[in-house]
């Protein structure tokens, strides 16, 4: 006598997609899993900074894995994978809408470079392209003095070639916003030791493209004007969130949910449909805290799966507070509960390769 597999579709292989997925293939027979990712490569993102200017430093094997073969492991009924894009949910229906990734849309006020992956491009050809940009450009504007901003700037002022000029622009008074003082000042003065101009608190205006020369024009709130080869905006996440219910979000675009990682439509949270990483509200988007939320997820789902519900509760603010940034290969800064890191911390942890020695566990949904 066949038993009935529960239903269960997850819309992105990122790093919190692919951990939902891989735990709940590990904690039940009982469920039948369809991924649907725009790409067929799992892209660990968080190295781009380093790859991105400095090519011959990582290979590729370090940080693009095929998302088919992280699951050899597990019967081959129980896992689907669709490369496509989610263009709907329908909850009334509990269904989601893939099609075909569409064509890559034109240029918006920015070089654009494969910080995540997108519906829009090859992710590898994204790369080589945005690699031979940084390297031939001599004259770069970065525009946001976050983490990614300081980060790309701090590789940018160590990539091979000839020497660029490089300036970056931030909105608030202080480089790294929601870190301790320490780490901003020291973040700007490590910068500064590289010869990059930081300008703050300053926005960018308007930035245009010269179709002909290729140049950028970058207008700012000073009302200076800088002539640059590339301008860079790393000023945040932007919610990849056309194809979900407006019900469903707040008026950032951001997935409400609650304290069972339930998403929640107006004011009542839905007891089959979850949201994790990113798209979710809570606005510490790190790397650290995803793992944490797939655990929440899977378990909550397979107690439903198995009618032995007892959710477990997931609390951002109960997760530690980290911060580590690198400013270049040898050096960077940051904070762990309340502690600032030693430069040569940061690089043991994160500055020698940039994490990706983690990759591979976040592919196998193995990472803690």
């Amino acid at each position: 006598m066949s038993t009935q597999l529960a239903s269960v579709v997850i819309i992105g292989a990122s790093h919190a997609g692919l951990g939902v997925t891989h735990k709940l293939l590990r904690q039940t027979t009982k469920a039948s899993i369809t991924l649907i990712n725009p790409s067929d490569e799992y892209y660990f993102n968080i190295a781009a900074p380093r790859f991105l200017v400095k090519p011959e430093s990582l290979p590729s094997s370090k940080y693009l894995f095929n998302i088919r073969d992280s699951f050899t492991e597990y019967p081959n009924d129980t896992i689907t994978f669709i490369k496509g894009l989610a263009t709907k949910i329908d909850y009334a229906k509990k269904s989601s809408h893939p099609e075909a990734p569409p064509p890559r849309p034109s240029g918006q006020g920015r070089l654009k470079l494969p910080f995540k992956t997108t519906a829009f491009e090859n992710t590898r050809d994204a790369i080589s392209a945005a690699q031979k940009t940084l390297q031939s450009a001599t004259r770069i504007v970065i525009g946001g003095g976050g983490p990614l901003g300081v980060e790309l700037t701090g590789e940018l002022a160590e990539a091979p070639g000839p020497a660029k000029t490089i300036t970056l622009i931030s909105k608030t008074e202080s480089l790294l916003p929601d870190a301790p003082t320490t780490v901003q000042r020291t973040a700007e003065s490590l910068l500064q030791r590289k010869s990059i101009e930081v300008l703050k608190p300053v926005t960018v205006r308007h930035a245009t493209q010269d179709p002909n020369t290729q140049t950028w024009t970058i207008t700012l709130s000073t009302d200076q004007t800088i002539t640059a080869d590339a301008y860079i905006s790393t000023t945040g996440t932007i919610p990849n969130n056309a194809y979900i219910p407006t019900t469903f979000l707040t008026p950032d675009g951001w997935v409400k949910v609650d304290e069972h990682l339930n998403v929640v439509d107006t004011e009542t949270s839905l007891p089959d449909i979850y949201a994790v990483g990113d798209i979710t509200y809570h606005p510490d988007r790190l790397l650290s805290r995803v793992s944490k939320q797939a655990i929440t997820v899977a378990v909550n789902i397979v107690s439903r799966i198995e009618n032995e519900y007892r959710p477990v509760r997931y609390s951002a603010d109960a997760q530690m507070k980290m911060l580590v940034v690198s400013v270049g290969r040898g050096t960077g800064t940051g904070h762990l509960a309340g502690w600032t890191l030693w430069g040569c911390l940061v690089w043991v942890f994160k500055g020698r390769d940039y994490l990706t020695y983690e990759a591979g566990k976040f592919w196998r949904g193995r990472a803690k």
